[in-house]
């Protein structure tokens, strides 16, 4: 059968993939995750810093 006869179904180009409600709810937890841990984490990096302050000596202090 020629191309130009071909029915309309067979000439339409091929569909993207529609997302089900399983793949969205596996970014959203992948997603929530992520934040999560980057909550985590700069939780731990703000405790582990330290500012600089001037030593005090006794002998300054006499």
């Amino acid at each position: 059968m020629p191309f130009h006869e071909a029915p309309a179904a067979s000439r339409a180009a091929p569909r993207a993939p529609v997302r089900s409600k399983l793949d969205w709810a596996i970014i959203a937890s992948i997603l929530a995750m992520g934040t999560l841990n980057l909550i985590v984490m700069s939780d731990q990096f703000a405790t582990k810093a330290y500012a600089a302050a001037p030593i005090c000596t006794s002998a300054h202090l006499q």
